[in-house]
């Protein structure tokens, strides 16, 4: 399995699971552009990523915005190259609490980057992935999206959304060479996922998996191995266990 010449950009990319992600594609030969908020976390995985002999530019930008993620996605393709490969990764938690007690405010700042970051990256790669009729979309699900989370009403309502919209979406483009899936990582530890702050009715689940098992699904949905993998969520775990 090989990515080479390939052109990825990962959302989220700083820490946890984008990082992760980022590093293995690298890994597999692509050039990765690194999208985050925080510029120094971006800074230090560039440093990473070419001191392992890969290839790595950092964009700050808040994919919750259209006008910035266009000029994003020019930005990108204008030092790096055309996008073969979209890692929607960038996500918050959101508002852990009832659903009576969630400030619509609050639920609208979860979708706004979690659904449309997801919409508008999406977007804004795809006609270049038409044109050149080969691309890879990967989306971000999450427990929540399962079998729901007493207490994580956003966030669980929003990662529906993203399968939903990784359905349709795969649906649209197959025709074209291009796959869009969805990722379930299981419960990964990060800064904004701690371990120890537990919701509502899951009081003492504490048991995490690595990144690992995300990144490299992603790394497999990415190559031509998995050309005929469309519309699917799957559980980067489960995948684990079997390859």
């Amino acid at each position: 399995m090989t990515l080479t010449g390939k052109i990825a950009l990962v959302t989220g990319a700083g820490r946890g699971i984008g990082r992760a992600v980022a590093l293995e594609l690298a890994r597999q030969g692509a050039t990765i552009g690194l999208v985050s908020r925080t510029a120094s976390e971006l800074t230090d995985l560039v440093r990473e990523i070419e001191g392992d002999g890969g290839i790595a530019s950092a964009f700050p930008a808040d994919v919750g915005s259209a006008t910035d993620v266009g000029v994003l996605i020019r930005t990108i393709e204008s030092q790096l190259g055309p996008i073969d490969i979209l890692v929607n990764n960038a996500g918050i938690r959101g508002p852990i609490a009832f659903v009576q007690n969630v400030a619509a405010e609050d639920f609208h700042q979860v979708f706004q980057v979690n659904v449309f970051g997801t919409f508008h990256t999406i977007q804004a790669v795809l006609p270049g992935m038409i044109e050149r009729r080969w691309g890879r979309i990967l989306n971000m699900s999450g427990g929540g999206a399962w079998t729901g989370i007493r207490g994580g009403i956003a966030y669980g309502s929003s990662k529906s959304a993203v399968e939903g919209l990784t359905r349709t979406i795969a649906q649209e483009v197959h025709r074209f060479g291009i796959t869009c899936n969805a990722i379930q990582p299981g419960r990964v530890e990060t800064k904004s996922f701690p371990v120890a702050d537990t919701v509502a009715g899951r009081k003492g689940e504490t048991t995490t998996v690595s990144p690992t098992y995300a990144a490299q699904c992603i790394a497999w949905l990415c190559s031509d191995e998995s050309a005929d993998v469309n519309g699917e969520t799957i559980d980067a775990v489960a995948w684990a266990k079997t390859h």
